[in-house]
């Protein structure tokens, strides 16, 4: 991979020594209001690296868009992820309800007579 990238920057760099010439750019009928009329020379290795920084930033901005399409997309599966986590813990209680592990296992005597004292004062519940 390497060596190709080397090998396509030597043909590159070849390619731009063989053509260094000046070319005439003539200017678009709606640009002439800003540019003039005239004709206009750039040294064609410049052009062509301005091609080629117009591609790169069209690249680089799809890749980046869709960089950020895909990491929305993760964010909403998250957020869909954590609303059906919490919709099933809403209805915990109702689906499985909490074991009695705090009731003792034989009842004892000392609770229910002070329950039946509190019940005896004479306050009732609304």
């Amino acid at each position: 991979m390497v060596l190709s990238m080397i090998g396509l920057g030597v043909i590159a760099g070849l390619f731009l020594v063989a053509n260094a010439g000046w070319i005439p750019v003539t200017t678009p009928p709606w640009l002439t209001s800003v540019l003039g009329d005239r004709p206009h020379e750039v040294w064609l290795p410049v052009l062509i690296a301005g091609w080629g920084v117009a591609a790169l930033a069209l690249g680089a901005l799809v890749l980046t868009t869709l960089f950020a399409i895909w990491r929305r997309r993760q964010h909403e599966s998250l957020v869909h992820r954590l609303e059906r986590e919490l919709a099933r813990l809403r209805n915990l209680p109702f689906q499985e309800p909490a074991p009695l592990e705090d009731l003792p296992e034989a009842p004892s005597t000392e609770a229910a007579r002070i329950m039946e004292a509190l019940d005896d004062d004479g306050y009732d519940t609304p």
